[in-house]
């Protein structure tokens, strides 16, 4: 009896010891919860976020990737080729250019006399009808159609593309070559030199020909990093218009219904014949280069190896950028002021490639 009394005091003492604890320490148990919580809920969130990015990340379906040019979804069949780097003649009574509306990338740099040319980057030509008109290579040319993995397409070239194509033993489908009727053709419509044009048909017998394959080598890791949602630039500067500074007064106007920024150049738009659209392109990249002439008939050289400066402009702002490239065998990529390389809103990209003697300005 005894033993069950004492047995019935000790328990009555531990639960009132443990109230005592409770009521004592009850503010710094409430806290603890809250940090417990708080952790958990911290926690939840952050594998919320991450498993957003993974579902974001791995919600193609099969047989789809994204492309290493745009950034978008598009056929493991078409993603997985080597792209044609085609050079475009940009003078004026060459306009208005065909096919050029449904390149992925295209690249301004100026060549002789003040005028531009283009080299437009085509992920897909199976269905193009009319690409052109189509002009001759210029070796610096041929390190952007390089940084893309690219097969080169031209129809005649400068003493110092030959050199560089023999020399690095470049992927080339060009004319004068001995093929060139199976791969070009000229129009009745304009006169020699500015009517020369390919199809996305001849292009594969361009591939037959050559023996060039459109497979990129085994491991390959692609350029350029893009986000797989629009992205805002945080602290980017008003870029509603870009102004480049070449002759054809080139500029682009940011249209905030579609987030695109539409082209113009020689004063009006800039149209594709083919199917009267106006191009358009969700990023534009600035590239400033050392430039000089170096020949009689002013052809220009250009220092792409080591890094310069630039700028990045989507969705109606700009930040500044540092471009990289070790040599003539690397890639160029481009970083922010931190230091990080920058991702590219998904969608097509246009690069201007411009004297850092000069200034692209933004309004």
């Amino acid at each position: 009896m005894k033993k069950k009394k004492y047995g019935m005091t000790v328990v009555c003492m531990t639960i009132g010891i443990m109230m005592i604890a409770v009521s004592c320490g009850g503010k710094k148990q409430e806290s603890t919860d809250t940090e417990v919580q708080t952790a958990v809920v911290v926690e939840t969130q952050a594998m919320n976020a991450t498993e957003a990015v993974k579902e974001t990340e791995s919600a193609l379906p099969a047989g789809e990737m994204y492309s290493y040019l745009t950034g978008e979804p598009v056929s493991e069949t078409i993603g997985k080729q080597r792209p044609y780097a085609i050079m475009i003649n940009n003078i004026d009574v060459s306009l208005p250019q065909s096919g050029v509306s449904q390149a992925e990338m295209i690249y301004e740099a100026q060549v002789e006399s003040g005028i531009t040319r283009l080299m437009a980057v085509f992920q897909d030509v199976d269905n193009i009808e009319k690409i052109g008109s189509i002009r001759s290579a210029r070796h610096y040319y041929i390190d952007f159609a390089n940084d893309n993995d690219a097969i080169y397409v031209h129809y005649g070239q400068s003493k110092y593309a030959l050199s560089r194509i023999e020399d690095d033993n470049i992927m080339t489908i060009h004319g004068l070559s001995g093929y060139e009727s199976k791969v070009f053709y000229r129009s009745s419509d304009r006169k020699a030199p500015h009517n020369v044009y390919t199809t996305g048909k001849m292009l594969a017998e361009g591939l037959e020909v050559t023996g060039l394959t459109r497979d990129y080598p085994a491991g390959y890791t692609p350029r350029l990093q893009f986000n797989h949602v629009d992205t805002e630039l945080k602290d980017g500067i008003n870029a509603q218009k870009v102004n480049i500074p070449f002759d054809s007064e080139p500029y682009f106007t940011y249209n905030t219904e579609d987030g695109l920024y539409y082209r113009y150049q020689y004063g009006e738009a800039h149209i594709d014949r083919e199917n009267d659209q106006q191009l358009t392109f969700k990023n534009i990249i600035v590239q400033y280069v050392n430039e000089k002439s170096i020949s009689n008939q002013d052809h220009q050289d250009m220092t792409l190896n080591g890094s310069g400066k630039g700028l990045y402009i989507t969705d109606g702002k700009a930040e500044e950028i540092t471009w990289k490239r070790n040599d003539n065998a690397d890639k160029t990529k481009y970083y922010d002021a931190s230091g990080n390389e920058i991702s590219l809103n998904p969608g097509k990209t246009f690069f201007e490639v411009v004297s850092d003697s000069k200034t692209v300005t933004l309004e």
